[in-house]
């Protein structure tokens, strides 16, 4: 098969979704397929790659390290229709996905959308009301997976949401899955050289964008709380993000500034050596569709404590690769940390449990069923309806709404 990806972001911008679309274009061209990537250009230095087609962009869109891509140009249209992909597989429902969607339709090939992103989670990120890009945000995403032939949902609690919402497409819930390969023979020690970090002190690891949304503050919190328990830990942070000058202001105030280690970024090889290292992962992120992080982290064989939350729940199994706490439940999340790091015969367990789950959930195993699904749509298609210009008819409605509440308020 030949499939075309649409996303609106990709390498090298650092995140869930960039890491997903690569190792599943990847994966699906280890089977024989052929995966066509349209996404940001995000720096001109930015070597060309095969069967990338990068897309003119505005990059650090106010003040964020994400880019808003620009309309398509007619040489990346041209492109599409010379290559004639099988299928589309969008991972957004809006700019690039929009455009995929466009672009299938018009060659009546079969649509598939990765819901991959609780958007209205990230309203902070753009120039407008909050409350009115949160309510546009969820109807985009229900109106847009129906006019697609099928929805890949990362987690249960996604699929749920979305059938919740509205969606009656078909939802396919299809983790993304993890590449075990990356995490054999790697020796331990990176976090260690790089930071100065003793070899008897316990590393607790947290790898994710410094953002508001991961909730990173709490985990500072529930670390003081447990910190006096274990003298010798420390808190490995690793990311960048817009929130990082708070934390690290929020890491002085509790007084642990020389014991939570800001380490930046780290990409490829150096994230799993961090894994690797790690004696326990802690996240308390509550809008990921799927913890790509925490599998991860499970598949070096690390312990997990995290928050109950969307997407996490379908990865931790609580008491088998480790615990979920309630949020905002700090002593109970400072509790737990300590329970695992101090008894060797849970941690040996829950260790064992994380391997074992990270197994079900190898990339290759979930690539397949992603393939599957392409056949499927191929097979069974059926029509459906095009949605032209559906972020601005959902602005307008809302905008609409809130007119006509404020004339009912006037005149009862």
């Amino acid at each position: 098969m030949k499939i075309a990806f649409f996303t609106n972001n990709y390498k090298p911008f650092v995140g869930g979704v960039p890491i997903a679309v690569e190792n599943m274009a990847v994966t699906l061209r280890g089977f024989g397929h052929r995966v066509i990537i349209f996404a940001p250009q995000y720096d001109p230095e930015v070597p060309p790659e095969e069967d990338v087609c990068r897309i003119s962009a505005l990059t650090n869109f106010n003040e964020s390290s994400f880019v808003l891509p620009l309309p398509i140009t007619l040489e990346a249209q041209s492109y599409f229709a010379d290559e004639e992909p099988d299928v589309v597989h969008v991972h957004h429902p809006f700019l690039l996905g929009s455009t995929g969607l466009g672009l299938g339709r018009a060659m009546n090939l079969p649509v598939i959308f990765t819901y991959h992103t609780q958007y209205e989670r990230y309203a902070h990120y753009l120039p407008f009301n909050e409350m009115m890009v949160g309510e546009v945000a969820q109807q985009v995403g229900w109106k847009f997976a129906n006019c697609c032939d099928a929805v890949i949902a990362p987690s249960s609690d996604i699929r749920e949401m979305l059938l919740e919402r509205g969606v009656t497409t078909e939802i396919r819930v299809i983790p993304t899955g993890v590449e075990l390969a990356r995490f054999k023979n790697v020796e331990k020690g990176f976090l260690r050289q790089r930071f100065g970090i003793g070899a008897d002190e316990t590393i607790l690891l947290f790898v994710s964008r410094l953002a508001h949304e991961k909730n990173v503050g709490f985990l500072i919190e529930s670390f003081a709380a447990m910190a006096s328990k274990i003298p010798d830990s420390k808190l490995v942070l690793v990311g960048e993000g817009d929130a990082e000058e708070d934390l690290k202001k929020q890491a002085a105030e509790v007084g642990l500034n020389e014991r939570i280690v800001f380490a930046g970024r780290l990409d490829g090889p150096d994230v799993v050596s961090a894994y690797v290292d790690a004696d326990l992962f802690v996240f308390a992120s509550t809008s990921e569709t799927q913890g790509m992080v925490v599998l991860e982290s499970m598949a070096a064989g690390c312990p997990v404590v995290a928050v109950d939350a969307p997407g996490v729940r379908d990865v931790v199994v609580e008491g088998e690769t480790g615990f979920l706490l309630e949020e905002g439940d700090v002593e109970g999340f400072a509790t737990r940390m300590v329970e695992i790091l101090t008894d060797s015969d849970l941690h040996t367990k829950f260790r064992e449990g994380a391997l074992t789950k990270a197994r079900t959930l190898s990339l290759a195993r979930t690539s397949r069923r992603v393939e599957s699904l392409y056949k499927h749509v191929l097979l069974h298609r059926r029509p459906r309806r095009d949605e032209f210009f559906l972020m601005l008819k959902e602005v307008f409605r809302y905008q609409w709404n809130k007119i006509t509440e404020g004339i009912d308020e006037i005149i009862p």
